[in-house]
């Protein structure tokens, strides 16, 4: 079913109140509103508007009644950039990253690809340990790309170690990968008290870095750590006997196998053997005869318009039924179209059956809407997938992305820039600085030379100066006759400019091995946004040996995307996009998946549906798929893909 449904913005009051010296918001409640939107306009959380007004809960919000809403008096404003400071920033040089909600050094550090020591030096006036919302953050550009999410993991290690020695006893620092659960069992409590003696009210409000507090209140230590250990197997008993109830009765032996590992698994990690996979979570496999129910969620209407993409995604995973049908599973499929609202998709989660009945649920498609889903989905423990998001800050064990993670990008042309070929760089007057810093990140230790590309003054090329100016000119058809193998990488951003360069080398060699003359091998390094651009002549890939680096690849030429376009233009009168395909994959993949149960060997496995294959580490906190592919375009006119 399509669910649509307009969430009017909800415009905080400037009615304040004092109670016993405190400051509050008087808010009219207005119909339709819901605790968790009221909260989030006014940058607060429902526990402290519940805590305000004795005995208020999301059930008793009733319309055209006050409700008393704290005002929060920010104390980060002596970190924040005054305006005229913003003003003066270069931005050529730097980005201004703005502190939203859920952002944190970690965060903002992956999401760039920049070091910490980097941050730390170009905003020395700003404490980035202890970031608020509304804090301005200066990004240097050229710095992009160069940290790999390990690098970032190992800065934020070592500045915790440093920081330690003033933890008090209790407390505890979270590290990357820590969970509610993992730190909840590390230190004999159930989550539901670790949650509540630090103030979380969803699993993902546990983030990297934050300092948590380790044991109960007095008043809770009355129980003993063998009453704590029973509740806490009764919890989860309980929560796979909710799954039983909801249509996935497996026998009871299978369940308390895949009950039992979940912990084996997590004690032996404590226990210091490394070989294990850190799996935190197990999806018992479903009985064939049972009816599998997925929740699909995706924003088909943005800004009141339909997004013929998420549509396109839809009618991949349509064709995906059939064939899980004519495989014999049961499956049972609720559509919702999220709108692309935080607000909407809480209201789904809180009011719609067929997502509370799901057992898997396939979307949100970006990171900003999977933070609603992740801690309903961590809390009864179902699967999420992400189909399109590279996800940069959120972590959860129940987190599965499909997108090639972006730390991966580029280790299939590691042997390139290995060293043995010379890296020749060509600039034009623009430049696309993103994909040149990717690319220099991973082959910085290789022989290089930098040339300019000036159209205006007759094609021709220069050496370039270290302040980007053109030096002496450079006879291409000598410098291309060197011995020395090549790779070269084009930084140039404009279309017209890129198809030029290429047509200049692709050319300069057909005139050299005209003249029977010898020259060095090359390849170009493609940058896969030509792959969509209607300026750039496509024959220039093949007789400049171009390589690209693609998250997805779906040649028609192959046997099972054939069959799938043949399906899918009878079904809908039209061709199908990288979306059909995205979508017919994750339905294939993690529909089977739930029949044979998911746990750690999801790492050992490599999945193709169509065309593109699919390999699953668990790493940053959630698992994502590695698997980058390569496509070689050569001089023969046929397309390598590896």
């Amino acid at each position: 079913m399509f669910v649509a449904s307009v969430v009017c913005a909800i415009e905080p009051s400037n009615i304040i109140v004092t109670v016993n010296g405190k400051s509050y918001h008087k808010h009219m409640v207005e119909k339709g509103q819901t605790l968790y939107a009221i909260a989030k306009a006014y940058n607060v959380s429902e526990k402290q508007i519940q805590e305000s007004n004795m005995g208020l809960t999301a059930e008793t919000l009733k319309a055209g009644e006050y409700i008393l809403v704290p005002h929060i008096v920010s104390d980060s404003g002596k970190q924040k950039m005054l305006n005229t400071e913003l003003q003066s920033v270069d931005k050529k040089k730097f980005i201004v990253h703005t502190v939203a909600q859920g952002d944190t050094l970690y965060s903002i550090a992956r999401k760039y690809k920049i070091s910490i020591k980097q941050l730390e030096k170009d905003n020395s006036e700003l404490n980035i340990d202890n970031l608020s919302i509304g804090d301005t953050i200066l990004i240097r550009r050229a710095e992009r790309g160069y940290a790999t999410s390990d690098d970032i993991a190992q800065e934020i290690e070592q500045r915790a170690k440093r920081e330690d020695n003033e933890l008090k006893e209790g407390e505890h620092r979270v590290a990357v990968g820590e969970t509610v659960y993992s730190l909840s069992r590390a230190f004999g409590i159930s989550e539901e008290e670790f949650m509540a003696i630090n103030g979380l009210s969803s699993y993902s409000d546990l983030k990297v870095g934050m300092v948590v507090t380790t044991k109960p209140n007095a008043e809770q230590t009355n129980t003993n750590d063998t009453s704590i250990a029973e509740n806490k197997d009764s919890e989860r008993e309980e929560k796979l006997r909710q799954r039983d109830k909801r249509g996935d009765e497996t026998p009871a032996d299978t369940v308390a196998m895949h009950h039992d590992a979940a912990y084996s698994i997590y004690d032996t990690l404590h226990n210091g053997d490394a070989d294990i996979i850190p799996m935190e979570v197990t999806f018992p496999p479903l009985s064939m005869h049972h009816t599998l129910k997925v929740a699909l969620m995706l924003p088909f209407h943005m800004n009141g318009k339909v997004n013929p993409y998420f549509v396109d995604f839809y009618r991949g995973v349509l064709v995906a039924m059939e064939d899980l049908k004519n495989e014999g599973y049961d499956i049972s499929l609720s559509v919702f179209d999220t709108l692309g609202s935080g607000e909407r998709i809480n209201d789904i989660i809180s009011y719609e059956d067929g997502l509370r009945d799901a057992q898997l649920i396939i979307g949100p498609v970006y990171e900003g809407e999977l933070r609603y889903v992740v801690g309903y989905a961590e809390e009864n423990e179902i699967p999420v997938v992400s189909p399109l998001a590279d996800i940069s800050s959120l972590q959860s064990p129940v987190l599965f992305q499909m997108q090639a993670e972006g730390s991966y990008k580029y280790d299939k042309l590691k042997d390139i820039f290995d060293g043995s070929r010379e890296v020749v760089t060509i600039y034009a007057n623009s430049i696309d600085s993103d994909f040149i810093q990717e690319v220099h990140s991973i082959s910085a230790s290789a022989p290089s030379t930098n040339l300019n590309y000036r159209f205006d003054r007759g094609a021709y090329f220069y050496h370039r100066n270290g302040d980007g100016t053109s030096g002496a000119l450079v006879d291409i058809v000598e410098f291309m006759r060197t011995p020395s193998s090549k790779v070269y990488v084009i930084a140039a951003k404009n279309e017209t400019d890129v198809d030029r360069i290429l047509t200049t080398l692709a050319s300069t060699k057909a005139s050299i091995v005209g003249r029977s003359m010898s020259y060095g091998d090359y390849i170009v390094v493609g940058n896969r946004k030509w792959k969509q651009s209607g300026t750039i002549e496509k024959q220039s890939f093949f007789r400049n040996d171009v390589v690209f680096i693609a998250p997805y690849h779906a040649n028609r030429g192959n046997e099972n995307v054939r069959i799938f376009d043949s399906r899918y233009v009878e079904a809908y009168g039209a061709l199908p996009t990288m979306y059909s395909y995205r979508g017919y994959d994750a339905a294939i993949i993690f529909c089977r998946k739930m029949f044979e149960g998911i746990d750690g060997k999801i790492l050992e496995e490599r999945f193709t549906p169509l065309a593109t294959p699919y390999n699953f580490v668990f790493e940053s906190g959630l698992y994502q798929n590695k698997n980058w592919i390569k496509e070689h375009y050569n001089s023969n006119f046929t397309i390598t893909v590896e």
